[in-house]
């Protein structure tokens, strides 16, 4: 079997999600993600094509490659590797800052992108990551964010401490979306200030580091038999409604 050069390398292992976390590196393939690239200004690590597929910068691989690096794959195709960008908390959590989304816990790709989506849908100034599962650099993140995991800011830390750390010196008030709340989300009275809204992971809800009895916990009223939304379901109720009545 012929040997991958190193460009069909480097996508076949972003798109296993085997890189190192550090290097940031995530694999995108079709046809929009590759326009949205464009329409941003990005400029791939590497870009590979096979079929007649129009972009200059391209390497060509085979089909037989093709099916390596990415099986079920049909021809024409094109394969990016896209570096995400670093951001501090200096550049996230700025005096102008007024609302950013906290994620504790999130262990689904899908469920990772879509809180992406939404924060950036919701206006939100950033997204905050603790006890964080998933990595951001998973190809099916980039999909449901829609791109968005290229442009919204995200911090990820690796203690809740430091995150609360950093939220309280920024000027933020923290409200943690939590089912068996009292407080209803329609009574929190946000007024001028800056708010953290914390969702918790799909199974265990948020971790304890963010039930302390210094913050305010929130709950969306169930009018069903459900108990509970998808956690990005309800980042977008939370988020929606914190940033209609900030204004």
């Amino acid at each position: 079997m012929p040997t991958l050069s190193p460009a069909a390398r480097l996508y076949s292992q972003a798109r296993r999600n085997l890189l190192p976390r550090h290097e940031r590196l995530v694999a995108v393939a079709g046809r929009w993600q590759h326009e949205y690239l464009a329409h941003l200004g990005i400029r791939p690590e590497v870009t590979l094509r096979c079929g007649e597929v129009a972009h200059d910068a391209a390497l060509d691989i085979s089909e037989r490659a093709l099916a390596r690096v990415h099986p079920g794959l049909s021809a024409p195709a094109l394969l990016s590797v896209v570096r995400l960008p670093e951001w501090r908390p200096a550049q996230v959590l700025r005096p102008d800052s007024r609302l950013v989304l906290v994620a504790d816990g999130i262990e689904y790709a899908g469920n990772l992108g879509t809180l992406i989506r939404t924060a950036d849908a919701a206006g939100a100034d950033g997204l905050v990551l603790t006890n964080a599962t998933c990595r951001l650099t998973h190809p099916k993140v980039f999909e449901a964010s829609r791109g968005t995991v290229l442009t919204l800011p995200v911090l990820t830390y690796d203690s809740v401490a430091r995150a609360r750390r950093d939220l309280t010196a920024a000027g933020f008030t923290t409200y943690v979306a939590d089912p068996a709340a009292a407080v209803d989300y329609l009574a929190v009275d946000y007024g001028p200030g800056k708010a953290a809204i914390v969702v918790g992971s799909e199974g265990s809800g948020v971790a304890a580091e963010w039930r302390t009895p210094d913050l305010t916990r929130v709950s969306i009223p169930m009018r069903g038999r459900a108990d509970s939304l998808n956690v990005a379901a309800s980042a977008s109720v939370l988020l929606f409604d914190a940033r209609a009545r900030m204004r």
